[in-house]
């Protein structure tokens, strides 16, 4: 009996790769040729997840010209095979050196990473507008405890709690990014505090930033934490010890460390070495700054003419 397996993936390639390699899927230049390519991809994994233990299901020949012609011809199609736990076999079916690494064959069958693989197809099938047909009704869901039906002739609907790792790893990321960014528009009016220095009083620009600004102790704590991780990240690149991490994981990661600031303070320093120092919200945009900095100069510096710029993209903000 053929090897199935509901814990996670052993020895597999990482699902992001599986997910890069659908999207190259996507992007092969023959509408009609990509369509074929998901739509084999798709029979080849729900066949694997409708009967898992069927040896029949989990092989296919590399000479099988129909399989040639929609997906083996792709090299994506074929490392998307290879992430989902294909691997090349000898034929014991072909004579001689006719049947070595001949066939593709699933030597386990992870059904999580099978489920993965449909919802990945499901992804790119909604990309491109191809119709994805639904999970096999089959295939063992490991987020339900129990199951019982007294209609068996309905097909429960796969929960929402099905979901990819790379679906769920994106989410996560998302939703962390829209609190960061909240936090930051919904921050309340600050008073700007205007004040002016002059850096030729023998006043360093740097003594005044540090007796007007000094960070609270766990801003600083969070920006060692980050320090940190980033001096060990490239010690590892240097060292070439660091492992994969898909791109997903490693932003939720730095997500997690980072903290947001909800206000700002702007340092112009003019010509003669005066210091024009004011508080605003950090969601404030460059142009409002402006307006709101106008009307703290001199008469005759606004009469002759003055600008900010910001960056990145640098742009030049008048008054």
């Amino acid at each position: 009996m053929a090897e199935v397996s509901y814990d996670p993936p052993s020895g597999l390639p990482d699902a992001a790769i599986m997910m890069q390699a659908a999207q190259r899927l996507v992007s092969i230049p023959q509408a009609a040729e990509r369509d074929e390519a998901i739509a084999t991809l798709f029979k080849l994994v729900d066949g694997v997840l409708a009967a898992p233990e069927e040896p029949k299901k989990r092989r296919v020949k590399k000479s099988n010209e129909a399989f040639n012609r929609k997906v083996g011809r792709f090299a994506a199609g074929v490392e998307f095979l290879r992430a989902v736990g294909f691997v090349e076999g000898d034929d014991p079916d072909a004579e001689g050196d006719a049947g070595r690494k001949a066939l593709l064959f699933m030597p386990v069958a992870y059904l999580l990473r099978l489920t993965d693989a449909h919802h990945t197809l499901v992804q790119v099938a909604q990309q491109v507008g191809v119709q994805a047909p639904p999970l096999p009704g089959g295939s063992f869901n490991p987020y339900c405890s129990n199951f019982q039906s007294a209609d068996t002739t309905r097909t429960a609907k796969a929960p929402e709690a099905w979901k990819s790792e790379a679906e769920q790893l994106r989410e996560e990321v998302k939703r962390r990014q829209r609190e960061l960014r909240e936090k930051v528009d919904s921050a309340p009016p600050i008073d700007m505090q205007p004040s002016a220095f002059w850096l030729s009083a023998g006043r360093r620009l740097e003594e005044v930033i540090r007796e007007t600004a000094e960070p609270a102790a766990e801003d600083r704590a969070a920006d060692n934490a980050l320090l940190h991780s980033q001096v060990a990240t490239a010690k590892a690149a240097i060292s070439g010890t660091s492992k994969f991490e898909s791109a997903d994981k490693k932003r939720l990661a730095e997500l997690s460390h980072k903290r947001v600031h909800e206000s700002c303070i702007l340092r112009i320093i003019c010509p003669d070495k005066s210091v024009l120092q004011a508080h605003f919200r950090a969601a404030e945009r460059g142009e409002r700054v402006a307006t709101l900095v106008g009307p703290l100069l001199a008469p005759h510096v606004r009469e002759g003419g003055w600008y900010l710029y910001q960056s990145p993209p640098l742009k030049k903000l008048g008054p």
